[in-house]
């Protein structure tokens, strides 16, 4: 029991570390010695449970997603008198506020240039966050809100075009491609019963996407 207990604390201590560094120092410049030293503990530990800083990134952004997930799930025990259009609304506008869904962005953004990353990042949105989604969309045909023969599809390829096709650190493009894009997609989503981009949201998201890309140009001067 002991012995679980710790080996538990030293997984959360490294992923909390790593998370800190990755954001300080950047991913490709952080080591793994510098993680092992600032977490107390010797770079053996950390490989007795992660291979690579890959799967030391990759295990932060599932713990990430999951309390963000479960914060938006609080959130909507306590809208049941909405609509699944509004639910649904006021989720993407949630997401877009809480800053705790971006804090990894700067550490995102590197690994964005990894295909094997981008794989990763679009099969876990299909595979996990468009179930989350798709519920919504569900209880949006129940209510009269939303109106689609096809939750899980919508809820997949929406979730796709906006956080990978829409982001410019895979897709390089400035903010007139952007704003075309979110359009485009607002446009899409309006034409097959999903009418949950709103004018505010795109606008929201023009300006957290126009800061990943500004950092991302900066970078690359």
């Amino acid at each position: 029991m002991s012995k679980e207990y710790n080996s538990q604390a030293t997984i959360e201590a490294i992923l909390s570390v790593s998370a800190k560094l990755f954001l300080e120092k950047g991913f490709d410049k952080t080591s793994m010695q510098d993680i092992a030293t600032t977490a107390g503990i010797s770079k053996g530990a950390i490989y007795h449970h992660f291979k690579s800083k890959d799967e030391i990134i990759k295990s932060v952004m599932e713990k990430q997603t999951k309390t963000v997930k479960d914060a938006m799930e609080n959130f909507l025990s306590g809208t049941r008198s909405l609509s699944g259009k509004e639910q649904l609304q006021l989720i993407l506008e949630k997401n877009l506020e809480n800053q705790e869904a971006h804090y990894l962005d700067d550490a995102m953004s590197i690994r964005m240039k990894s295909a094997e990353f981008v794989l990763s990042y679009m099969q876990g949105c299909v595979n996990k966050d468009s179930g989350f989604v798709s519920e919504i969309i569900k209880r949006g045909i129940a209510d009269g809100s939303l109106i689609t023969d096809f939750p899980d599809e919508c809820a997949e390829v929406f979730l796709l075009l906006l956080n990978v096709w829409c982001d410019p650190a895979v897709f390089e493009c400035d903010g007139e491609k952007l704003s075309l894009r979110l359009r485009f997609l607002q446009h899409m989503m309006k034409a097959i019963g999903i009418d949950v981009l709103s004018n505010t949201l795109i606008e929201k998201s023009l300006e957290l996407l126009h800061r990943l890309y500004d950092r991302e140009d900066k970078a690359g001067e």
